[in-house]
């Protein structure tokens, strides 16, 4: 979809109706991402895109990107998110009210997020290149639990990984989501979907469904700054 341009909407999330969501981001409390809940908060001001923050393993920097737009506009809809790394791979989490551990089953962590009433998304599906990726056996054998599948993210370096993902999505039946999967602030505004306001995650699901959306790839460099990042958080903290 040809990119639109942005418009800056003050403390106001909606244009012409409709919310901007960019579904996949994280915060510093991911341990590969430099991106400050300030930052967040920040940009959504500048841009009116809200970000969702789906760090890994932890609903600490979605708490607070959360709380801080609450305190700008209580209007905004509440969505906590979380990636969890499960034994077969990552899975997110939506509309949490508890963080999830890592290292579970993958249908366990699903269990999980459906029973504290929030949606599951299955995040890039198709990328190769990353470790934890949900494996392509327990894709295929949990598709009847999965809520929403990632259709374009914008850090896959492939443009046949999202293309897959669509396809699979489609094929099933499942909406499709699109996310920046931001680490950096260069990359957030670029990535978002256009879904109608909602109060609950039925509502939301129904919204994306067919929601117009922006999408523009980065670079494939980023990824070095993500390893740089991480190695340097693992080796001097």
């Amino acid at each position: 979809m040809r990119p639109r341009a942005i418009r800056s909407s003050g403390s106001d999330p909606f244009f012409d109706g409709v919310l901007r969501i960019d579904m996949h981001t994280h915060s510093s409390y991911s341990r590969d991402s430099i991106i400050s809940p300030m930052e967040l908060f920040e940009a959504w001001k500048r841009t009116g895109i809200i970000s969702l923050v789906c760090d890994h393993d932890t609903l600490e920097g979605s708490l607070r990107v959360m709380r801080a737009i609450h305190a700008e506009d209580p209007e905004v809809p509440s969505v906590l998110a979380e990636e969890v790394t499960t034994r077969e791979g990552e899975i997110i989490g939506l509309f949490l009210s508890e963080e999830i551990p890592p290292g579970l089953p993958a249908t366990e962590t699903l269990d999980i997020i459906h029973g504290q009433g929030g949606l599951s998304l299955l995040p890039h599906p198709f990328s190769e290149y990353r470790s934890h990726t949900l494996e392509a056996r327990a894709r295929n054998a949990l598709v009847e639990d999965l809520d929403l599948v990632e259709g374009y993210n914008a850090r896959n370096i492939l443009d046949e990984e999202d293309r897959l993902a669509v396809v699979f999505a489609t094929g099933m039946g499942i909406p499709f989501t699109v996310g920046s999967d931001a680490h950096t602030t260069l990359e957030l505004g670029r990535v978002w979907m256009e879904v109608p306001p909602f109060e609950s995650p039925r509502e939301l699901l129904k919204g994306i469904a067919g929601a117009p959306y922006t999408f523009r790839r980065m670079n494939r460099g980023v990824h070095l700054l993500t390893h740089v990042v991480k190695w340097g958080r693992e080796t001097f903290s």
